[in-house]
Formats: structure tokens, sequence, C-alpha cells
């Protein structure tokens, strides 16, 4: 198929507390249970990547004749840890939870399946043509976190 786009993502973050299955909702799933310590940790290196961004660029992208395969995810990376703190930040929680790096070996009868260190992905190509609509993860998560933030106050 010569015409087609194949659009790689990375650790996607989206649906809200709710519908979110993924990292984010798991910490906040702690926080909400009463956890003040998070081990989360900071030897897995990804690239968070927001639907609603993944969504608008992806629309955009199909109306040009540009077919291919492209990493399409936000911009920056980082750990698990580094996820996982900015989070509680924008929660306003960083004075109450802490978040305590661990070793990927902490949770090794939790997560037995082996993962690659690093799952980070870069928008080369997006960027080369001129094409790369997406917003930086950290903006992306401060958007993204109103939600929870909505939910935890909802809770109080």
């Amino acid at each position: 198929m010569p015409k087609h786009f194949c659009l790689r993502a990375g650790w996607m973050m989206g649906g809200g507390p709710k519908k979110d299955k993924k990292f984010i909702n798991k910490i906040f799933q702690q926080i909400k249970s009463g956890s003040r310590e998070l081990h989360v940790v900071d030897d897995m290196f990804g690239t968070p990547t927001y639907t609603v961004d993944f969504a608008r660029s992806t629309a955009f992208l199909v109306t040009t004749k540009y077919y291919g395969v492209y990493n399409h995810v936000c911009e920056g990376g980082g750990s698990r840890y580094d996820v996982a703190v900015e989070f509680v930040r924008l929660l306003g929680l960083s004075e109450t939870v802490r978040v305590t790096k661990v070793a990927s070996g902490y949770f090794k009868d939790t997560y037995f399946a082996p993962r690659p260190s690093s799952e980070r992905l870069v928008n080369l190509k997006l960027s080369a043509r001129g094409l790369n609509r997406m917003r930086d993860w950290r903006a992306c998560l401060e958007e993204y976190s109103e939600g929870y933030r909505r939910a935890l106050d909802a809770e109080v």
C-alpha cells in the first residue's frame, strides 16, 4: 500500500479519571486511595503522548499527501519518575505526596513482561517535513491534569 499513514505513539495519556487505564490514572488512583508515598521507576524512559494532540495532529496529517511511517509523540521525554513528579506538582500535592525513585526491579512481580529501558521516540520525519504539531508533554500534562484536579476537588 503506497498511500498509507502509520503513526507510532508513545506513553498515551487521555480519557480522564473515569476512562484512563494508563500510568497517569494509576498514579491518581494511588493518591485518591490515600497513598502519600508513590514508588515510581526512574530507569524507564519514554515520551508521554496526549490523545487530544495525537488526534488533532493526525487529522491534519491525513489531509497531506506525505504518506509514510511517522513517530507521532509529544515533544520532550523523560522517565516515569519525571512524569509522576510533574503530575503530583500539577495537582498541587508536592507538599503532601512524596514521589520516591525506584529501579524497575521493584515491580518485577507485578510487571514481569520484559520492557525496554527506553521507549523514547522523536518526531524527526514530522519535523523535517514541517508537519510537527505536537506540543511538549509537560504542557499537555498540565492541560490533562485539569480533569484530575476537578475530580480531587469534588471529593473534598
